[in-house]
């Protein structure tokens, strides 16, 4: 620290929800840096969970009509606040806005994205135009913002849209909270578990999780339910772990003919226990930048079905921990790969590999190195101020 006097940090993210990757991330990172004895206030649009005492947490109306509005109204609030405040060493984003020292990209590049998932007319709309000017204001040639990637694909198309500068991106390993994990359920939780959530001794449990269904695919994996042998079918249990709003899923459920299938269980804090309860992952999001859930998966040792749009996609391949489903989607295709998967004597072999694998591979340092990287640049703008 220069003259050992600590930084103060302002992060930026549009809303804190605790059951977010995300999210989760960035207050790890912002207690890192407390532990090392700075000052860290995180604004943003909303927090929903709680909070931590060491850090100063400020809500700033930015209530829009549209996503592009308030983000819009953010970036003008925190501007108003580091101008008004003036001791800010460093400003760091956790959404896309102007006026960055260091960005954490928790998204895959938008306009990519939207090239492979959308018609081309799609970029015609304003939507598409105020997210593309949002992302250009953090990734465009001859800007000053560090970029702090997890998704390391991702980086050629930033570069390839926006020109980005290599030297100004840090390639980070993923974020496990390996101490999450220590603790193995005892064999008597698992099958109290099970039996809660009504699955019997010879159906297989299938394990969705996520806070946000519609990103995450849940109507893909219901569908794939819905898609199953019957006699596989009747077989299985899908459990499905998140905060979100299930009405339009039981909906497709229930037209489906799989309700009696489907356990929805809400947000729960012991995922521990519904990994290791678990037979197989699902996981068949529309956009993924990372996915942590695939790497909290294979510590648990359980297997994983996943669409290689997901950004960790890549762990689950070397490690032989499960099947990647390729790109572009196809339904019938993530249908056949999930029979196959529930009916497979590899499901053994896919479930050892996923625990050997992370031994093996540092899949746990994002949160040190990402906290070297902000105070890093604190340090240089204090110098040159």
């Amino acid at each position: 620290m220069s003259g050992d006097k600590p930084y103060k940090l302002a992060f930026a993210v549009s809303l804190f929800f605790e059951y977010g990757g995300m999210q989760r991330s960035l207050l790890r990172i912002a207690q890192e840096c407390v532990s090392r004895g700075h000052e860290v206030h995180i604004f943003t649009g909303g927090w929903i969970g709680e909070r931590d005492d060491s850090i100063h947490v400020h809500e700033l109306d930015t209530r829009a009509l549209t996503n592009v509005r308030s983000n819009d109204r953010l970036a003008r609030r925190l501007a108003e606040e580091i101008k008004r405040d003036g001791g800010f060493d460093a400003v760091i984003g956790f959404t896309k806005i102007p006026g960055l020292d260091v960005y954490y990209a928790g998204d895959p590049c938008y306009v990519e994205r939207i090239r492979q998932t959308r018609p081309w007319w799609y970029r015609l709309t304003p939507r598409y135009r105020g997210l593309r000017r949002q992302e250009a204001a953090v990734f465009a040639k001859g800007l000053d913002t560090e970029l702090m990637l997890i998704a390391h694909n991702e980086q050629q198309y930033f570069m390839h849209y926006y020109g980005t500068e290599a030297a100004r991106f840090h390639l980070l390993p993923p974020g496990i909270n390996k101490a999450r994990f220590e603790n193995v359920p005892l064999a008597e939780d698992i099958a109290l578990l099970r039996a809660q959530l009504g699955v019997a001794q010879n159906e297989k449990m299938l394990l969705l999780v996520g806070a946000r269904f519609k990103t995450k695919g849940l109507d893909r994996a219901l569908a794939a339910i819905a898609a199953l042998p019957v006699e596989q079918r009747e077989q299985v249990r899908f459990v499905v772990v998140g905060g979100d709003k299930q009405g339009p899923y039981r909906r497709q459920a229930e037209q489906l003919g799989i309700m009696d299938r489907v356990v929805f269980t809400g947000a729960r804090e012991d995922l521990v226990r519904f990994y290791h309860a678990a037979d197989l992952l699902v996981h068949p999001p529309y956009s993924e930048n990372t996915g942590t859930i695939l790497i909290e998966a294979m510590l648990c040792s359980l297997p994983i079905l996943v669409t290689d749009n997901c950004g960790f996609a890549y762990h689950v391949r070397d490690a032989g921990a499960g099947r990647v489903c390729p790109e572009p989607f196809s339904q019938s295709q993530f249908n056949r790969l999930l029979s196959e998967m529930i009916a497979s004597e590899q499901l053994g072999e896919w479930a050892a590999n996923g625990p050997k694998y992370c031994q093996q591979t540092d899949l746990y340092s994002l949160i040190e190195r990402a906290a070297d990287v902000i105070i890093a640049r604190a340090a240089r703008n204090r110098e040159v101020a």
